[in-house]
Protein backbone atom coordinates (compact mmCIF):
# COMPACT_ATOMS: atom_id res chain seq x y z
CA UNK A 1 0.00 0.00 0.00
CA UNK A 2 1.13 3.57 -0.83
CA UNK A 3 0.60 5.73 2.33
CA UNK A 4 0.58 9.44 1.47
CA UNK A 5 -0.94 10.44 4.94
CA UNK A 6 -3.90 9.23 6.97
CA UNK A 7 -7.45 11.80 7.62
CA UNK A 8 -7.13 15.36 8.54
CA UNK A 9 -4.17 16.56 11.37
CA UNK A 10 -4.01 20.06 13.09
CA UNK A 11 0.27 20.74 14.57
CA UNK A 12 0.43 22.96 17.11
CA UNK A 13 3.57 24.97 17.70
CA UNK A 14 4.29 26.64 20.73
CA UNK A 15 6.51 29.98 20.27
CA UNK A 16 7.58 31.39 23.80
CA UNK A 17 9.71 34.38 24.40
CA UNK A 18 10.79 34.04 20.61
CA UNK A 19 12.14 37.79 21.75
CA UNK A 20 14.58 36.56 23.87
CA UNK A 21 18.34 37.76 23.09
CA UNK A 22 16.46 40.31 20.01
CA UNK A 23 16.31 43.96 21.43
CA UNK A 24 12.20 44.87 20.18
CA UNK A 25 9.92 44.71 22.40
CA UNK A 26 6.72 43.29 19.76
CA UNK A 27 6.98 39.55 18.10
CA UNK A 28 5.43 38.66 14.67
CA UNK A 29 4.61 35.39 14.19
CA UNK A 30 1.77 33.21 12.82
CA UNK A 31 0.52 36.03 11.20
CA UNK A 32 -0.25 37.98 14.74
CA UNK A 33 1.75 40.84 15.94
CA UNK A 34 2.11 41.15 19.37
CA UNK A 35 3.12 43.71 21.45
CA UNK A 36 4.31 43.93 24.58
CA UNK A 37 5.81 40.57 25.07
CA UNK A 38 5.99 40.70 28.59
CA UNK A 39 3.66 41.49 31.73
CA UNK A 40 4.41 43.09 34.73
CA UNK A 41 1.47 44.21 37.27
CA UNK A 42 2.20 44.73 41.17
CA UNK A 43 0.25 45.64 44.09
CA UNK A 44 0.48 49.09 42.60
CA UNK A 45 -0.13 48.06 39.61
CA UNK A 46 -2.79 45.83 38.92
CA UNK A 47 -4.04 46.47 35.39
CA UNK A 48 -2.14 45.49 32.33
CA UNK A 49 -3.36 45.34 28.08
CA UNK A 50 -1.61 43.46 25.17
CA UNK A 51 -2.66 45.06 22.22
CA UNK A 52 -2.75 41.97 18.97
CA UNK A 53 -2.57 42.61 15.06
CA UNK A 54 -3.68 39.91 12.23
CA UNK A 55 -0.77 40.43 10.00
CA UNK A 56 -2.08 38.02 7.20
CA UNK A 57 -3.48 38.66 4.40
CA UNK A 58 -6.82 36.94 5.44
CA UNK A 59 -9.38 36.82 8.68
CA UNK A 60 -8.08 34.72 11.30
CA UNK A 61 -9.75 33.86 14.68
CA UNK A 62 -7.37 33.10 17.83
CA UNK A 63 -8.20 31.85 20.84
CA UNK A 64 -6.72 33.30 23.82
CA UNK A 65 -5.72 30.90 27.32
CA UNK A 66 -3.35 31.03 30.18
CA UNK A 67 -0.64 28.08 30.32
CA UNK A 68 1.57 27.02 32.66
CA UNK A 69 5.36 27.04 31.54
CA UNK A 70 8.49 26.32 33.29
CA UNK A 71 11.89 27.19 32.45
CA UNK A 72 14.96 25.36 32.35
CA UNK A 73 18.72 26.24 33.00
CA UNK A 74 18.89 27.09 29.37
CA UNK A 75 16.09 29.11 29.11
CA UNK A 76 14.00 26.89 27.47
CA UNK A 77 10.16 26.42 28.34
CA UNK A 78 8.76 23.18 29.38
CA UNK A 79 4.90 23.00 30.17
CA UNK A 80 3.35 22.12 33.66
CA UNK A 81 1.88 19.05 34.85
CA UNK A 82 2.93 18.58 38.14
CA UNK A 83 4.32 22.35 40.50
CA UNK A 84 7.29 22.08 41.74
CA UNK A 85 7.99 24.17 45.36
CA UNK A 86 7.96 27.30 44.89
CA UNK A 87 6.27 27.50 41.72
CA UNK A 88 3.22 29.94 41.94
CA UNK A 89 0.66 30.75 39.03
CA UNK A 90 -0.87 33.81 37.58
CA UNK A 91 -3.67 31.60 35.93
CA UNK A 92 -4.86 31.86 40.20
CA UNK A 93 -4.77 35.39 40.66
CA UNK A 94 -5.38 37.03 37.04
CA UNK A 95 -8.48 37.28 34.72
CA UNK A 96 -8.06 38.42 31.02
CA UNK A 97 -10.95 39.15 28.61
CA UNK A 98 -12.04 38.29 25.63
CA UNK A 99 -10.74 34.55 25.31
CA UNK A 100 -11.47 34.58 21.42
CA UNK A 101 -11.11 37.08 19.06
CA UNK A 102 -11.97 37.08 15.11
CA UNK A 103 -9.82 39.79 13.59
CA UNK A 104 -9.77 41.36 9.44
CA UNK A 105 -6.43 41.50 8.23
CA UNK A 106 -4.60 44.36 9.54
CA UNK A 107 -7.52 44.44 12.21
CA UNK A 108 -6.44 44.94 16.04
CA UNK A 109 -8.08 43.95 19.66
CA UNK A 110 -6.54 44.96 22.67
CA UNK A 111 -6.65 42.26 25.35
CA UNK A 112 -7.08 43.20 29.11
CA UNK A 113 -5.52 41.84 31.58
CA UNK A 114 -6.15 42.46 35.81
CA UNK A 115 -3.93 41.13 39.12
CA UNK A 116 -7.14 39.97 41.12
CA UNK A 117 -5.43 40.85 45.02
CA UNK A 118 -7.49 38.33 47.38
CA UNK A 119 -7.09 39.04 51.38
CA UNK A 120 -4.88 35.96 51.99
CA UNK A 121 -2.45 36.02 49.08
CA UNK A 122 1.19 34.58 50.00
CA UNK A 123 3.52 37.51 49.22
CA UNK A 124 5.24 36.32 45.83
CA UNK A 125 5.54 36.44 42.21
CA UNK A 126 3.20 34.26 39.98
CA UNK A 127 3.76 33.74 36.63
CA UNK A 128 1.88 31.72 34.00
CA UNK A 129 1.55 32.19 30.02
CA UNK A 130 -0.74 34.10 27.73
CA UNK A 131 -0.87 32.10 24.53
CA UNK A 132 -2.18 33.16 21.31
CA UNK A 133 -3.79 30.44 19.01
CA UNK A 134 -4.32 30.32 15.67
CA UNK A 135 -7.71 28.48 14.94
CA UNK A 136 -7.69 26.16 12.25
CA UNK A 137 -9.08 27.19 8.74
CA UNK A 138 -11.64 24.84 7.18
CA UNK A 139 -9.62 21.67 6.07
CA UNK A 140 -9.54 21.32 2.06
CA UNK A 141 -12.30 18.92 1.19
CA UNK A 142 -10.23 15.20 0.53
CA UNK A 143 -10.81 13.63 -2.72
CA UNK A 144 -14.03 11.37 -3.12
CA UNK A 145 -13.36 7.41 -3.58
CA UNK A 146 -13.50 7.23 -6.92
CA UNK A 147 -10.77 10.48 -7.70
CA UNK A 148 -8.22 8.79 -5.21
CA UNK A 149 -5.69 6.62 -6.57
CA UNK A 150 -6.05 2.75 -5.57
CA UNK A 151 -4.37 1.60 -2.11
CA UNK A 152 -3.75 5.96 -1.30
CA UNK A 153 -4.54 6.97 2.06
CA UNK A 154 -4.75 10.51 1.91
CA UNK A 155 -4.23 13.48 4.79
CA UNK A 156 -4.63 17.04 5.03
CA UNK A 157 -2.03 18.79 7.69
CA UNK A 158 -2.61 22.24 9.06
CA UNK A 159 0.28 23.95 10.57
CA UNK A 160 -1.60 25.73 13.59
CA UNK A 161 1.13 27.92 15.26
CA UNK A 162 1.14 29.66 18.92
CA UNK A 163 2.97 32.50 20.22
CA UNK A 164 2.89 32.81 24.41
CA UNK A 165 4.38 35.77 26.59
CA UNK A 166 4.60 35.74 30.24
CA UNK A 167 2.08 37.72 32.45
CA UNK A 168 3.59 37.94 36.01
CA UNK A 169 2.14 39.32 39.20
CA UNK A 170 4.13 40.15 41.76
CA UNK A 171 2.80 40.59 45.58
CA UNK A 172 4.36 41.91 48.51
CA UNK A 173 7.89 43.60 49.45
CA UNK A 174 9.61 41.32 47.42
CA UNK A 175 13.62 40.90 46.93
CA UNK A 176 16.12 40.22 44.32
CA UNK A 177 20.00 39.52 43.60
CA UNK A 178 21.93 38.78 41.01
CA UNK A 179 25.65 37.44 40.32
CA UNK A 180 27.57 36.14 37.28
CA UNK A 181 29.52 32.84 38.52
CA UNK A 182 33.18 33.71 37.69
CA UNK A 183 34.56 30.32 37.51
CA UNK A 184 31.97 29.73 34.57
CA UNK A 185 32.98 31.85 31.85
CA UNK A 186 34.16 29.98 29.21
CA UNK A 187 34.74 30.54 25.63
CA UNK A 188 33.57 27.93 22.91
CA UNK A 189 34.02 27.41 19.23
CA UNK A 190 32.68 24.40 17.27
CA UNK A 191 34.18 23.95 14.12
CA UNK A 192 32.73 26.29 11.38
CA UNK A 193 30.70 28.02 13.83
CA UNK A 194 31.15 31.77 15.60
CA UNK A 195 32.79 32.08 18.81
CA UNK A 196 30.35 31.65 21.99
CA UNK A 197 30.55 33.01 24.96
CA UNK A 198 29.66 31.15 28.22
CA UNK A 199 28.42 31.76 31.44
CA UNK A 200 26.00 31.25 34.34
CA UNK A 201 23.61 33.68 36.02
CA UNK A 202 22.77 33.04 39.24
CA UNK A 203 19.67 35.05 41.07
CA UNK A 204 18.72 34.83 44.73
CA UNK A 205 15.41 36.40 46.37
CA UNK A 206 12.19 36.46 45.65
CA UNK A 207 11.20 37.79 42.72
CA UNK A 208 12.74 36.86 38.74
CA UNK A 209 15.38 38.96 37.02
CA UNK A 210 15.27 40.06 33.62
CA UNK A 211 17.35 42.27 31.64
CA UNK A 212 20.50 42.32 29.15
CA UNK A 213 24.08 41.61 29.45
CA UNK A 214 26.99 42.97 27.78
CA UNK A 215 30.18 41.69 27.39
CA UNK A 216 33.70 44.38 27.32
CA UNK A 217 37.33 43.66 26.41
CA UNK A 218 38.51 47.12 27.72
CA UNK A 219 36.05 49.36 26.52
CA UNK A 220 34.93 47.95 23.83
CA UNK A 221 31.62 45.83 23.42
CA UNK A 222 32.70 42.27 21.96
CA UNK A 223 29.17 40.62 22.57
CA UNK A 224 25.70 41.16 23.90
CA UNK A 225 22.27 39.93 24.63
CA UNK A 226 19.28 41.27 25.09
CA UNK A 227 16.26 40.10 27.23
CA UNK A 228 17.52 37.23 29.33
CA UNK A 229 15.69 36.33 32.21
CA UNK A 230 15.83 33.75 35.07
CA UNK A 231 12.29 32.86 36.65
CA UNK A 232 11.31 31.81 40.17
CA UNK A 233 11.77 29.04 41.25
CA UNK A 234 15.00 29.22 39.13
CA UNK A 235 18.37 30.04 41.17
CA UNK A 236 20.62 29.88 37.63
CA UNK A 237 20.56 30.06 34.17
CA UNK A 238 23.41 29.22 31.49
CA UNK A 239 23.63 32.42 29.08
CA UNK A 240 25.44 31.86 25.61
CA UNK A 241 26.50 35.15 24.12
CA UNK A 242 27.65 34.73 20.69
CA UNK A 243 31.15 36.46 19.46
CA UNK A 244 31.15 38.06 16.07
CA UNK A 245 34.22 37.46 14.14
CA UNK A 246 35.75 40.90 14.06
CA UNK A 247 35.49 40.82 18.11
CA UNK A 248 37.15 37.40 18.32
CA UNK A 249 38.52 36.68 21.64
CA UNK A 250 42.30 35.11 22.62
CA UNK A 251 43.25 33.17 25.85
CA UNK A 252 44.79 36.46 28.22
CA UNK A 253 41.93 38.93 27.25
CA UNK A 254 39.92 40.12 30.26
CA UNK A 255 36.46 39.81 29.68
CA UNK A 256 33.97 42.00 32.00
CA UNK A 257 30.75 41.27 32.25
CA UNK A 258 27.81 43.32 32.92
CA UNK A 259 23.98 42.33 33.45
CA UNK A 260 21.57 45.49 34.00
CA UNK A 261 17.56 44.57 34.66
CA UNK A 262 15.47 46.28 31.93
CA UNK A 263 14.41 49.95 32.32
CA UNK A 264 17.54 50.20 34.95
CA UNK A 265 20.68 51.95 34.81
CA UNK A 266 22.70 50.56 37.34
CA UNK A 267 23.96 47.19 37.05
CA UNK A 268 22.76 44.29 38.93
CA UNK A 269 25.60 42.03 38.75
CA UNK A 270 29.09 42.41 37.13
CA UNK A 271 32.12 40.29 36.69
CA UNK A 272 36.21 40.60 35.19
CA UNK A 273 37.59 37.16 34.47
CA UNK A 274 40.81 36.61 32.46
CA UNK A 275 40.44 33.76 29.91
CA UNK A 276 42.96 31.08 30.02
Amino acid sequence: MKLLLAKSAIFAITASNVILGTPTLTVVAADLMVYPTRVLMTDRQRTAQVDIINTGQSQATYKITMVRKRMTETGEFQEVTTPEKGERFADEVVRYSPRQVTLLPGGGQTIRIMFKVPPDLEDGEYRSHLLFTKSAPAITKLPDKEEQEPKVITMNIVANIGISIPVIARHGDLEVKAAIGPESVMVKQAEGKPQVLTFKMIRTGTRSIYGDVVAYRGKDKVAEGNGFAVYTPNTARKVALSVPENSRLRSGDTVRLVFTERDEKKPMAETAVMLP
